[in-house]
């Protein structure tokens, strides 16, 4: 990360921010899942229980037929989805194979999948439906969608080059943003994404996007980045995470108390426990 868009980011974090009228229509909530996530979804679900400020008509799992994601959302009543029932095909099928600078090939097919899984607008009844990483906590309240119809983005540090050169082999002219929408959550809009689709070239645009991945990089598209940058109505927040291992995790009441008071939410993510 550059030394100006720390800069950036820590001046738009210390900036006063008016607080936000919530939108009272109902949302969704749409989880990616696969059977490893279910360690911490416990915790992500009551973050989103306690902290997301709009009515929640439906929680969705969108996750392989796996025995213990079906009964996982049987005993915590949330809605199961078949990933394969959403596009008519399974993650493999994309076969995004990385090549790295060693000559190690990594697939990134499922990693691909999810985010098309958030882009494609088919999970839940809602207009709006919140998806959030399995691994992420909120931990303070959050508005999505304001009285007055406008999407909120939390915006965070991230600088990741190669997002940005695939949002310009997409959609060339798009201005960018100076801080970056990948923070673990998203509200998405399906009017929104029905304009995307159509810029992304119609009923072609997962084709679009699998074509347009770079094969050189394993993390060469980004789908928080191109909708944020997309959407032109919208207000934008800091997102004041924190990042910890497995050790630090306990549970919801006990994150809040320690951490509340400086960050707005938590991640538990997987790579940090495998170094």
């Amino acid at each position: 990360m550059s030394q100006l868009r720390k800069i950036r980011y820590r001046l738009f974090a210390w900036r006063k921010h008016p607080a936000l009228a919530p939108s009272k229509e109902p949302i969704d909530v749409v989880i990616p899942v696969i059977a490893k996530d279910l360690q911490i979804l416990p915790l992500c679900l009551e973050g989103v229980r306690h902290c997301v400020a709009h009515p929640i008509q439906d929680i969705y799992l969108v996750a392989p037929a796996d025995d213990r994601i079906v009964s996982f959302c049987r005993q915590h009543g949330l809605q199961f989805v078949d990933e394969t029932s959403l596009f008519g095909f399974s993650p493999k099928d994309l076969d995004i194979q990385v090549r790295d600078s060693h000559g190690k090939v990594r697939d990134r097919s499922g990693w691909l999948f999810q985010q098309l899984v958030k882009l494609s607008g088919r999970v839940g009844t809602c207009q709006h439906y919140l998806c959030i990483d399995a691994d992420h906590v909120l931990i303070r309240p959050h508005t999505f969608l304001t009285a007055d119809g406008k999407t909120v983005f939390y915006m965070s540090y991230e600088e990741h080059p190669p997002y940005y050169e695939n949002i310009h082999r997409l959609l060339p002219g798009l201005p960018l943003s100076t801080l970056s929408y990948v923070d673990h959550k998203m509200l998405f809009d399906k009017e929104q994404l029905e304009r995307l689709h159509q810029a992304l070239g119609g009923s072609e645009w997962i084709k679009t996007i699998r074509d347009s991945y770079d094969r050189t990089c394993h993390a060469g598209f980004s789908e928080f980045e191109l909708y944020g940058n997309f959407v032109q109505e919208k207000v934008l927040r800091p997102w004041l995470q924190k990042r910890l291992p497995y050790n630090k995790m306990a549970d919801f009441a006990s994150l809040q108390r320690r951490w509340s008071t400086s960050r707005w939410s938590l991640t538990f993510p997987d790579y940090i426990n495998k170094k």
